[in-house]
């Protein structure tokens, strides 16, 4: 099957969706299918973006940079991507995740089309394309990021009532070599090393990681990511703070080195969680970074929220704990740390998890047997 992904996320980019996207293309094209991802860019960073992620170039990469205006990214852009896609050989099913986009290239080409949704709109512009989608006939399938996403669109928008829906949580590639270590490493030698990966925005956790520097002083904790205002804001207010070590942003394909560094992995997010854009997410929200702890196989402390709890709950493969009570997290992790059995059986049965459900391919092929279904 010939299938064009069309994104609203630039490339190369350090927001989570661009991972999401290049993970879901790898996987279609690793199925078998012809894939084409449409995308901001410059056509000349395509060898880039591949090289960012660690992965070759399995499917093709089309990049077009809409003029800087105000409305470049979600109307120009889209015109750009659905003109170039019509310019090429018909594919046989249209993806994405960005509204506009889907909608301008839906309006072009005549393919079935799926929408993957990944909070609910704010904007009335996009609440009008997505009921356009919706209500069209050649709409496959609606793919909600969790449970919570979908039964919130079901309760708000009755253009959905009888459509095909499914939940797909975000996944993560369960690499075998994760590469050289990252050198030189400020952590203290025979210091317990306890690591984060993600950005530092409001309720991402990075406000637990820094009240449990200061409760394990025997431990050194790390922050790897984040932009560089969020970084100089976190340093200046925790001034003194030794053993608590900043790696700014890493390229994807490096950071599965970073886990492997790790004794322990934390997944501190708050209940309310704000995006890169700035808005709520942590209702809705499907961490990548969770699922990219899980495919390390170390052992995870991760928040008792509902995010989570939907994925982790039963599974055995984390440790739920009280979001922002460090005390709490600090006592689970000394516990974890002086039992090396059960921190690596915990760290085992993560990966047992992430193999069993949560890869992009698995997450690829569950979308692809549901429109196989659905007669797509």
């Amino acid at each position: 099957m010939r299938i064009a992904y069309i994104a609203g996320t630039a490339l190369p980019s350090r927001v989570a969706s661009a991972v999401n996207v290049m993970g879901m293309c790898r996987a279609f094209a690793a199925a078998g299918h012809e894939v084409t991802l449409y995308a901001r860019g410059r056509q000349a960073d395509a060898p880039a973006v591949f090289e960012a992620f660690g992965m070759p170039p399995l499917f093709d990469l089309v990049l077009r940079a809409p003029p800087a205006l105000p409305l470049g990214k979600n109307l120009l852009y889209p015109l750009l991507a659905a003109r170039e896609m019509a310019a090429r050989p018909a594919p046989d099913l249209l993806y994405g995740r960005h509204a506009y986009a889907l909608a301008a290239a839906a309006a072009r080409i005549p393919a079935s089309f799926v929408y993957e949704a990944h909070a609910l709109p704010r904007r009335r512009a996009r609440r009008l394309a997505e009921s356009w989608l919706f209500r069209h006939p050649r709409m496959a399938l609606m793919v909600a990021i969790s449970r919570s996403l979908a039964d919130d669109y079901a309760a708000a928008v009755p253009a959905l009532a009888g459509r095909p829906v499914m939940v797909a949580h975000d996944g993560a590639d369960p690499l075998t070599d994760p590469g050289p270590p990252p050198e030189p490493w400020p952590g203290r030698p025979g210091a317990p090393q306890l690591g984060y990966v993600g950005h530092l925005y409001p309720g991402k956790g990075m406000e637990t990681v820094a009240a449990l520097a200061e409760a394990l002083p025997e431990c050194d904790l790390h922050a790897v990511g984040g932009m560089e205002a969020d970084i100089a804001a976190w340093r200046s207010r925790l001034a003194g703070g030794a053993n608590l070590h900043f790696h700014g942003h890493v390229a994807h394909a490096r950071v599965p080195a970073y886990l492997a560094r790790f004794d322990l992995l934390l997944a501190p997010p708050a209940p309310n969680v704000a995006s890169s854009a700035g808005r709520e997410i942590g209702r809705w929200m499907s961490p990548l970074k969770l699922f990219e702890y899980m495919a390390a196989g170390r052992p995870i402390l991760a928040s008792d929220i509902p995010a989570l709890r939907e994925i982790l709950a039963g599974t055995g493969a984390a440790l739920l704990l009280p979001p922002g009570d460090a005390a709490a997290w600090a006592s689970a992790a000394r516990a974890l740390l002086a039992d090396p059995a059960r921190a690596a059986a915990l760290g085992a049965r993560a990966r047992a998890v992430l193999l069993e459900t949560y890869t992009w391919d698995a997450r690829a092929a569950r979308i692809l047997a549901r429109l196989r279904e659905g007669g797509a």
